[in-house]
């Protein structure tokens, strides 16, 4: 039986309990008469008691008009003895409606301009000009204007009556037995500051705001609506319950803290449980948790390619296992990613692989190592120039969850053909900035490994590469994470113990800071030695202590 409505066939019953004879409480509340394709058997008609008390439709007939001819024809006559209650909705309709109507008939409606009315003997009790109708012998003031298929006409709100079709019916979605507008019904979707996909580092909590709103006529009582997340791994982790009442159209934002401890990817769902809700549909949002970041990283950018040449973006495997990339995308600071494209994206442990737009011109243009992907969609076409920031390089996996993200700097004329080789070539379980340098060679060194890059991360405090090192090329120290640290600073002094260069401070662990063998001013030092040291500090800058390492550094020229 369609949404619930209630009615009953009397067969006895005495004088004094029978329910009175229909009358004009009883409309026409929705009508579905066009849908896409054929619409033998989904065609129906929903009627809705709006007296205080029960009605019986005894003698009541559904009839149709053809707007091209004239008159009636009867559609559906009533059985002896049926009764709708006060309130109730009662569907008449073809084999394929769902949920099944009250009484299943084919119905044999027609697209308009065409007109329904129910009748009670010579008794017109309601009727509806639709499909844009608009002869007032069978409106009621003016029709309803013709609707695309797939959508019904329905009085919003339910029930409302005042003898113009074309203000009563509002182009609407089926609702096939139940309420065009709801009386009950708590909708959940996650809040603006929760977004549907979303990594994180590693195992921990995650924080989601939700906005239950009323989407109903009846005011919510508080506490009526559970509030739960159901984790696709380990089943329902958090549950809460609605602070206070929430009146029609009002939303109360609800915080859910659910804690998140395997690796891999989580599917949440939020769900509202509110047992007089009338819209399911609405009840549940869907999340995409990623915990722990594939060990997938941006390791070279060509965006400033000789002319014939094309871009170049290179990603490596920094992780001990296979890594299967497909459906992972690329893009720059806008938001429209390119999906990489390959027979195989299965990326081995240490491996560097190539994504350009034209990998047979790369090919020709210069020497590159390993695999090179294409890509299906737009290039992103990455900025060569912008001063300290030029544009940005994002890998997503197939969740459009960021993988990697760099942000590069500009290039100068004098740079062009020269790519950006990333030398911190390890992975982390925490964001940090990538440190960067020129490539050594024209065109790059795509699908292998930069002169200047690291591939592992530093096992001792402070570790310095090369030593000794020549001024102008880089000096890389890598630094590590210790108890009760929170920033590393890097110096160089003269043995004198003259301060020469500052080269950075680290925050996040582990760092690589480069120098190149400049002093302070800007100049190039001359060949000797010196004295590196790393500053230890607490998070309230309190110094914890120094490592000082002794640097010799060479000169070029003979």
């Amino acid at each position: 039986m369609g949404g619930g409505a209630r009615f009953l066939f009397f067969l006895f019953l005495p004088v004094f309990c029978l329910p009175h004879v229909v009358d004009a409480g009883v409309v026409v509340n929705e009508l579905y008469y066009d849908h896409p394709g054929a619409d033998a058997g989904y065609e129906f008609v929903e009627l809705l008691n709006t007296a205080d008390a029960a009605v019986s439709l005894d003698g009541v007939a559904l009839e149709f008009h053809n707007g091209t001819g004239e008159g009636w024809t009867v559609l559906w006559q009533a059985p002896s003895g049926l009764v709708v209650e006060s309130g109730s909705l009662f569907m008449l309709g073809g084999d394929l409606v769902l949920p099944l109507p009250d009484i299943v008939t084919a119905m044999s409606l027609q697209n308009g301009p065409d007109a329904i009315r129910i009748v009670h003997g010579v008794e017109i009790l309601d009727v509806v000009g639709y499909g844009g109708l608009d002869d007032p012998a069978y409106v009621e003031t003016l029709g309803v204007s013709a609707v695309d298929a797939g959508q019904s006409i329905a009085r919003t709100p339910d029930g409302r009556d005042t003898g113009d079709n074309a203000s009563d019916f509002v182009e609407s979605a089926p609702t096939p037995g139940r309420r065009n507008v709801a009386r009950h019904d708590a909708s959940a979707t996650p809040a603006p500051e929760t977004p549907t996909h979303a990594g994180l580092d590693h195992a921990g909590v995650d924080r989601l705001m939700v906005d239950l709103e009323n989407r109903g006529l009846i005011q919510i009582p508080a506490a009526a609506v559970v509030i739960s997340v159901f984790d696709s791994t380990v089943g329902d982790i958090a549950s809460t319950v609605n602070a206070s009442s929430i009146v029609p159209g009002a939303t109360e934002r609800v915080a859910l803290e659910v804690s998140l401890s395997a690796p891999g990817y989580h599917w949440l769902t939020i769900e509202a449980r509110y047992p007089l809700d009338e819209r399911a549909a609405n009840d549940r949002a869907s999340l995409v948790r990623r915990v722990g970041r594939p060990p997938l990283l941006v390791s070279e950018v060509m965006s400033a390619p000789r002319d014939g040449c094309p871009q170049f973006v290179e990603l490596y495997n920094a992780g001990s296992t296979h890594l299967d990339i497909t459906g992972f995308s690329i893009r720059d600071t806008r938001p429209k990613p390119a999906v990489i494209a390959a027979d195989s994206l299965i990326v081995g442990p240490r491996e560097f692989v190539v994504v350009t737009p034209d990998p047979e011109v790369l090919r020709s243009c210069v020497r590159v190592d390993g695999r090179v992907f294409d890509v299906d969609g737009t290039w992103p076409s990455f900025n060569k120039s912008g001063g300290s920031f030029a544009d940005s390089v994002v890998v997503m996996d197939t969740f459009a969850i960021s993988v990697d993200a760099v942000a590069y700097p500009g290039l100068k004329t004098d740079q062009a053909d020269l790519s950006l080789e990333r030398i911190d070539l390890f992975a982390s379980e925490t964001r940090r900035s990538a440190v960067w340098s020129l490539s050594r060679e024209r065109g790059g060194s795509p699908g292998r490994m930069g002169a200047s890059a690291l591939a592992s991360p530093p096992r001792a405090a402070c570790e310095v590469s090369p030593n000794p090192f020549f001024a102008g090329d880089l000096l890389r120290v890598a630094v590590a994470s210790t108890d009760g640290v929170a920033s590393v600073s890097v110096r160089i002094y003269d043995p004198s113990g003259r301060r020469v260069a500052d080269i950075g401070t680290a925050s996040s662990f582990p760092a690589v800071l480069l120098w190149d063998g400049r002093s302070a001013d800007g100049e190039m030092v001359r060949a000797g030695i010196f004295v590196l040291a790393c500053e230890s500090f607490t998070s309230d800058g309190a110094r914890v202590g120094v490592e000082k390492v002794v640097v010799g550094c060479a000169s070029h020229s003979p």
